[in-house]
């Protein structure tokens, strides 16, 4: 029979292997979040960029967009760090990180792209206009949910639009949300999170179809054919 000193040497030896890789990904993790610092940072000054679409004429917008994504396509360096930082093969273990700035810069990139091409961006280009490199991707949750997250935001510059007198882009954003809640409506979410974010976009629709119908009893615009 193995003795007592044999035994608790096996215990310590045993707890000291995985305590050592605990402390060591917990350091990891803390360096892989202070990489992501710069991307939050860019991801602020392109946000600040874009809010100025609230209070700008619509002959402005095309600049504003335009600005937007040439700061956010800035992020590929840092993206390349964060990238550097990963074990190969590990990539899902750090995705409580990489979600967040991922699905926040996915939301002001389709929404730049909207105000500029009246579509909806893959996210294949969307994954490029923020300079991922392959190595991390840019996943079918996070895609969808920065979506929902840039439709958002529509409700607000559809009644700001109205403010500055622009009485075709509600109609234009109405269009377009219906047609995203049309296709969300077709899908089998079984991600809580994202059911979660999509029950929102109803209420969105909701608000920009409510503003259409202000302009139509006023006569400031066609209802739709």
């Amino acid at each position: 029979m193995t003795d007592s000193s044999d035994r608790i040497k096996s215990v310590d030896d045993a707890l000291t292997s995985v305590i050592g890789l605990l402390e060591t990904e917990s350091t990891l993790k803390k360096t892989i979040r202070e990489s992501l610092e710069p991307i939050d940072d860019l991801h602020r000054s392109a946000l600040a960029e874009l809010n100025k679409l609230h209070s700008s004429s619509y002959t402005s917008h095309a600049a504003i967009c335009s600005r937007t994504l040439e700061i956010i396509s800035t992020a590929g360096p840092h993206w390349n760090n964060v990238a550097s930082l990963v074990p190969e093969g590990e990539y899902y273990r750090y995705q409580f990180a990489l979600g967040p700035p991922m699905r926040n810069l996915t939301t002001l990139v389709a929404l730049a792209h909207f105000l500029l091409h009246d579509s909806l961006i893959s996210s294949t280009d969307t994954a490029i206009a923020m300079g991922l490199p392959t190595t991390l991707q840019l996943t079918a949750e996070d895609y969808l949910q920065g979506v929902i997250g840039m439709v958002n935001e529509l409700p607000r510059l559809s009644i700001n639009s109205v403010t500055a007198q622009n009485f075709t882009l509600p109609t234009k954003i109405a269009s377009f949300v219906n047609d995203i809640f049309a296709s969300y409506s077709l899908l089998n979410l079984r991600n809580d999170a994202l059911r979660r974010k999509f029950d929102s976009l109803k209420y969105d629709l909701k608000r920009c179809e409510d503003v259409v119908y202000d302009l139509t009893l006023r006569g400031l615009t066609r209802p739709a054919v």
